[in-house]
């Protein structure tokens, strides 16, 4: 086990922002994590990347528990690779592609070491895995937005992360890149056997078959964990909107609708 967070709850100016989360992740696994604004999705995030602490409940990150030896955040990080937007532009127009990759190998935001050549080898390696091989001396600025967010997971990649977690990395991206992007990420899921996933997002339509479970977030409570076929259907998504609503599946993928 990965993740093991037990009646999790954030408290912050007075206010719960996470009540009762309860969340176990295991090597391997590919997880949706879903919830409208506010949910306290973003909350969970920093619990889980040792950014803020949880105010009540139990939990332990890749082996390790909070106040006792060996947990650090920087030791929790070190098992996690995190792609968000608020990444994308921290990178300088000018780098090359290859270089903001292998930058992942040090955590940094730039190269300042010299990378060898193992660096230059599995940095080329994530971007095939990505299908941005072609870019590899590409300047990073030159790149579109969906382009930035793969370099970024391969990025990612370099620091051979147990848990990666993927904070809506289709947003703004027009039809064409967000399948592009999600073709890439089942060649990587493919490639990747053993790490875990977690996909956050507020579109159905970008669950690929890949991801098989999903935790619902609602008012900072787990309202449904569990395969994502118990979570992405009529029943559970209407009560979970309060409101009507159709799951459809075709060609492997769901879309959703509203029935009022």
């Amino acid at each position: 086990m990965l993740v093991d967070l037990e009646h999790i709850a954030r408290r912050k100016q007075g206010n719960n922002i996470l009540s009762d989360v309860s969340w176990q992740i295991h090597k391997g696994e590919h997880w949706m994590l879903y919830g409208l604004n506010g949910a306290g999705k973003t909350t969970l995030l920093n619990i889980l990347n040792a950014y803020e602490p949880n105010t009540a409940g139990k939990m332990t990150l890749f082996g390790m528990t909070p106040g006792k030896i060996g947990y650090s955040a920087e030791n929790v990080r070190s098992h996690i690779g995190f792609v968000s937007h608020s990444l994308m532009n921290r990178f300088q127009d000018g780098e090359r592609v290859l270089d903001v990759v292998i930058s992942g190998a040090f955590k940094s935001i730039g190269v300042f070491q010299q990378p060898t050549e193992s660096h230059k080898e599995a940095a080329q390696t994530y971007l095939a895995q990505l299908g941005m091989t072609e870019f590899e001396q590409q300047y990073y600025g030159y790149l579109s937005t969906g382009e930035r967010q793969r370099v970024l997971i391969a990025r990612a990649l370099m620091g051979n992360p147990s848990l990666l977690v993927l904070d809506e990395p289709a947003t703004g991206l027009d039809f064409i890149a967000r399948e592009s992007l999600l073709q890439a990420l089942e060649q990587m899921y493919v490639d990747n056997p053993d790490l875990a996933v977690i996909y956050v997002t507020h579109f159905v339509e970008e669950i690929t078959p890949q991801i098989d479970k999903g935790l619902l977030l609602k008012n900072g409570v787990c309202y449904k964990a569990g395969p994502i076929t118990e979570i992405l259907n009529d029943t559970t998504l209407s009560e979970f909107f309060n409101k009507n609503v159709k799951v459809a599946y075709q060609n492997n993928r769901y879309a959703l609708f509203s029935n009022d």
